[in-house]
């Protein structure tokens, strides 16, 4: 019967391919070392988990004075409002000890026990079955392993290998964030783009959660779609706010960083702000709009069997970033057009492509179009409100 059908309509359907990054703007990746006591069956190095329930299950203790740093993260991470729809957990793998580490070999110091027969540990950070690999590396394989985060956060990572994750994040489209308790003294000292510290109250009554902040602050923020959010002024679970000065407040202003304190009745985040001074919502609608522009314009390429370098082939690429750049205007991260006090237009985005007939020979040759240009005004966001009033008998 098809054959018949074929014989008077024969129609050919091409399914045609779709490309995808594989990146998200939305998902954690904690980093720190796997549990004191592994379960039955280990965690994988980079793993997905849905639930507190399934970290528990890879053995990591969320919940006591045993509780492994990761676990504390997670039960933070999934106790915000907004719970994620899963997180991912990058585990460091231990370092095998050398002979030299162990201090084997015939020297004197191996027979008699050298300065440790007193009774000196050894440094497990230095040598061991305990010492953990440099966590860049564990970054690295995060990576190559799921492409499916975008901000990895330090858990039970000391303080002097922060900055090494700092600068391992700097050269990637992801984000950083760690968090410490001294306000001025933030281990992370050089100026970074893509890393945001949480300082927190270090004291008596601080408990494991609080040194997990920068979980619960990412966690709330993430849940937001790209454009539509700022990173403060917003309330938390499972912490502690802290109670700092106004000098304190001046100092983590300065360094900058973000703290979670009481305004009103109310626990408000502040800060919001990367290590560099820029906003940490600014960077993430940066990284989210050349994603979606690459992946508009590629689709296109596949799509059509072929775009002429002409003024019309042009036209074609042109009307894929300015629907991108609608896109980030419907997000709210891209301004809205504006009018002035003359009611003259301002644009929330300017585009510009070149004409086929200005273009050389060379560059048509070449195939590869250039000088594809836009400009966007960023919408921003109101985190503070002043206003000026006065009480008078009559006008």
């Amino acid at each position: 019967m098809s054959n018949n059908l074929s014989r008077i309509v024969d129609i050919t359907i091409d399914l045609q391919s779709v490309v995808s990054s594989g990146a998200s703007f939305d998902n954690i990746l904690i980093v720190g070392p796997g549990p004191k006591k592994p379960g039955t069956t280990p965690p994988p190095d980079v793993g997905v988990y849905s639930g507190l329930d399934e970290v528990n299950e890879a053995g990591w203790v969320s919940e006591g004075a045993d509780a492994d740093p990761v676990g504390t993260a997670a039960r933070v991470a999934f106790s915000q409002t907004t719970k994620p729809s899963y997180i991912f957990i990058a585990v460091q793998k231990p370092v095998e000890p050398t002979s030299e580490d162990a201090g084997t070999g015939d020297t004197e110091e191996a027979e008699t026990g050298g300065e440790d027969a007193g009774g000196t540990t050894p440094d497990p950070q230095v040598a061991g079955p305990a010492a953990l690999e440099s966590p860049n590396l564990t970054l690295s394989r995060a990576e190559e392993a799921e492409t499916g985060w975008y901000v990895a956060l330090a858990a039970g990572i000391p303080e002097d290998d922060l900055e090494i994750m700092a600068e391992w994040t700097e050269s990637r489209e992801k984000m950083f964030g760690y968090a410490y308790g001294t306000p001025g003294n933030n281990p992370v000292s050089d100026i970074y783009y893509r890393s945001f510290g949480v300082c927190y109250e270090d004291g008596p009554k601080t408990i494991p959660a609080d040194r997990c902040m920068h979980v619960a602050i990412a966690v709330r923020f993430l849940s937001y779609p790209t454009g539509s959010e700022t990173w403060v002024n917003k309330s938390l679970a499972s912490v502690n706010i802290s109670k700092f000065s106004s000098t304190t407040i001046n100092t983590l202003e300065k360094e900058p960083a973000s703290y979670y304190i009481k305004v009103g009745n109310t626990g408000l985040v502040q800060g919001g702000k990367v290590r560099a001074g820029e906003w940490i919502d600014v960077i993430r609608f940066r990284d989210w709009l050349k994603n979606d522009m690459q992946l508009r314009i590629i689709n296109t390429l596949v799509k059509q069997s072929k775009i002429p370098y002409t003024d019309k082939g042009i036209g074609i690429i042109h009307n894929q970033m300015i629907a991108s750049l609608k896109e980030g205007v419907r997000r709210g991260g891209i301004a809205e057009d504006a009018y002035d006090e003359e009611n003259n237009r301002i644009p929330g985005y300017i585009t510009s492509v070149p004409l086929a007939a200005n273009l050389t020979d060379e560059q048509k040759a070449s195939r590869k179009l250039i000088d594809c240009k836009f400009s966007a005004i960023l919408a921003g966001a109101i985190h503070a409100v002043k206003v000026n009033g006065s009480l008078v008998y009559s006008y």
